[in-house]
């Protein structure tokens, strides 16, 4: 079973997001991250579809109070958008349940360095990568008949690209294209770099993040080697460079024999989930001929992962063929519908990767952490989280997880082992540096650039506190072990606290230690909400867990680490209606209250069993460094997951007020 790492950012028709909208969950999460299957698309156009009315020694506990006596705003929502997790995406697939129910297996070699655990893979335990390298090239395709003789040429770019394509379609006035044994007048022309026929703008659905993209959409885990030979259902298309969460202008430029395509995308930058704190050049044109030929041509691409191809839907049945284009000549062919497919290293399973760790090391981990020097194929650089939550706690209500023995042993654990990183986070993404760099440019308010003058300010030696991508993120993924999954009963009917596995927007869940600003939201969502008294309430602090924030008192119940008492009564927003800011910059809505306790939760889910008195208070946290086959780790590697390692261990201790303790002991 799977968890997604991120919020997911809901927007009405009015609002214009940020580059890196959802570059979050904008849910992460992450982890947030349950997958987020393709079969969810039906539910996904719902939940965007502009119906605000969805959003329905201890230390002691400090005060639960929040209102006019909190000094400092934490941060800022656009007036028109209204956060919603993003477990709201995420419903469980056929296909992942039947994944879960594999057994896993051995795929590498372990050793142990200090603290950390090292992985050695397999020899070709993830395949192969495949990078793109057609930069400085042409594709020229030449038809013949229904199918197309191909070359790989010298650049040739025009620089002279036309207006710029202010929506998707794309009219033509002088000639019509002939293309999958039609001749097409329009098109829609797609942000992340393909072309689709038989189409309108309005027929193609949300990407996962949101956005309209109009061209050809993935779903969010999509591995581009396995999908790029099922393009060929989709519609009749060319990919001239498809890489999802690319953004950025496309111009349009007519002749009289030929109409001339460019991109000029930016990799998404600056989020949790990105590979890159600043924009990246992704320059590459198409030009399609009144004959039919088409030419692809890539001026400079700093990625290195897309699909690039033609996929002409034909009254037979034909399968694309793929192929290498970089040494291809007109000799070979001819071809109906062709692609390559450039990818880093498959995803690797998770049952596999901690079947590796406890098969070597023994069933002693209760959550398990990767970390890796190579990139794998996928479009987000954070990961969800899998595991078969071991351990036998009730009263946290329905964490969808069978602990039945063969789920179990498909983990390779007996119990112990309860949820861990779904795969490797890559050493050069964001989450794993210790800071964003200097000149790195201000993001919105779900990037940790946001708030660089604030946690400076928190910190007692002014500097922000280091890998706060990596420790938020963990916090979050660890937290799915307990949350939050819980309904309450109130006035003798069962109500929901936010859609699985994350906290309703309206739900009131201040954290009690906060990590990273005075006033934090649970890590699992929710918000800090202010009652103005008069029907309106103000938003102190939305539940997106960028910077690192702590767990609610409601989480810290269900974690057993605070009783049932300790926990301060609070209350649920329904049908909320924006209605503008405050006087401090606080969005501010009108919303149907509803109070909520504790004792609410317990009638519909019964207590929470093992009590506080008797949970579990020591936890183990295995960190992982994976390498490929005969590889060592980087030295960079090591030291940015040490730094980390540090990190998670003073984050545990502060968000549980030292109520109970981890370590990262691999022996």
């Amino acid at each position: 079973m799977r968890y997604d790492p991120c919020p997911i950012t809901k927007v009405t028709p009015n609002f214009s997001p940020a580059t890196d909208l959802l570059s979050i969950i904008d849910f992460f999460v992450a982890a947030r991250r349950f997958v987020i299957p393709y079969q969810a698309r039906n539910s996904l156009r719902f939940l965007l579809s502009g119906d605000s009315r969805i959003l329905s020694s201890k230390e002691s506990l400090p005060s639960s109070r929040i209102g006019d006596d909190v000094r400092k705003p934490v941060g800022r929502l656009w007036p028109s958008a209204v956060l919603v997790s993003c477990a709201l995406l995420v419903i469980l697939s056929s296909s992942q349940a039947q994944q879960d129910n594999e057994p896993g297996h051995s795929i590498g070699k372990v050793s142990t360095r200090g603290d950390l655990i090292v992985m050695e893979l397999d020899d070709g335990a993830l395949g192969k990568a495949n990078l793109f390298d057609l930069s400085g090239r042409t594709l020229r395709f030449t038809p013949e008949g229904s199918r197309y003789r191909m070359e790989s040429a010298p650049l040739h770019w025009d620089p002279e690209y036309g207006p710029e394509l202010t929506g998707a379609e794309a009219s033509l006035r002088q000639f019509a294209f002939p293309f999958s044994g039609k001749s097409w007048k329009s098109f829609l022309v797609g942000t992340t770099g393909s072309i689709r026929f038989a189409a309108s703008e309005k027929d193609v659905p949300l990407d996962p993040y949101g956005h309209r993209d109009a061209g050809i959409v993935l779903d969010r885990f999509d591995q581009l080697a396995e999908v790029a030979d099922r393009l060929i259902d989709k519609a009749p298309a060319i990919c001239v460079f498809l890489k999802p969460r690319m953004s950025g202008p496309h111009y349009v430029k007519e002749l009289s024999d030929r109409v001339v395509i460019t991109w000029d995308l930016t990799e998404s930058f600056g989020s949790l989930l990105d590979f890159t704190w600043f924009q990246t050049i992704n320059l590459f044109q198409a030009v399609l001929h009144r004959n039919g030929s088409l030419e692809m041509s890539y001026k400079e691409l700093a990625a290195k992962d897309a699909i690039v191809g033609i996929f002409p839907v034909s009254p037979g049945a034909i399968k694309p063929v793929a192929v290498h284009f970089s040494p291809i000549s007109r000799k070979d062919g001819p071809f109906a519908a062709v692609y390559e497919s450039f990818h880093y290293l498959a995803v690797p399973k998770p049952q596999d990767l901690s079947c590796t760790i406890i098969e070597a090391l023994g069933d002693k981990f209760d959550f398990l952490a990767y970390y890796s020097d190579f990139r794998i194929d996928n479009q987000e650089a954070s990961t969800p989280s899998d595991g078969p939550v071991g351990g036998n706690v009730t009263g946290i209500g329905q964490t969808q997880h069978d602990q039945t023995p063969q789920v179990l042993e498909n983990h390779c654990t007996q119990g112990r082992f309860q949820l861990g990183f779904a795969q490797p986070v890559y050493v050069g993404s964001n989450e794993a540096q210790e800071t964003p760099p200097d000149e790195t440019p201000v993001g919105s308010s779900h990037n940790l650039t946001f708030y660089s003058r604030q946690l400076a300010l928190a910190s007692p030696n002014g500097k922000p506190t280091p890998y706060n991508y990596a420790v938020g993120h963990l916090g979050h993924e660890v937290g799915h072990r307990w949350s939050a999954y819980v309904s309450a009963k109130v006035n003798g009917k069962t109500i929901s606290l936010g859609p699985w596995p994350h906290w309703a927007p309206g739900l009131q869940a201040p954290v009690a230690f906060p990590y990273s600003l005075p006033t934090e939201a649970s890590t699992l969502g929710g918000g800090v909400w202010q009652d103005n008294f008069d029907g309106t309430f103000a938003q102190l602090r939305d539940g997106y867990f960028v910077p690192a924030t702590g767990y609610s008192y409601l989480d810290l119940y269900l974690m057993g680490l605070i009783s049932a008492a300790e926990v301060p009564d609070f209350f649920l927003l329904k049908n909320l209606v924006p209605l503008g800011k405050d006087t401090n910059g606080h969005p501010v809505f009108r919303a149907e209250r509803t109070k909520v306790t504790t004792q609410n939760v317990i009638a519909a889910e019964g207590p929470r069993l093992p009590d506080f008195e008797h949970s579990q208070r020591k936890f183990n946290t295995g960190l992982v460094v994976i390498v490929e086959h005969g590889q060592t780790p980087s030295r960079e590697l090591l030291q940015r997951v040490t730094g980390i390692r540090q990190q998670w261990i003073d984050y545990w201790e502060t968000t549980t007020g030292h109520r109970a303790s981890m370590t990262t002991n691999p022996r």
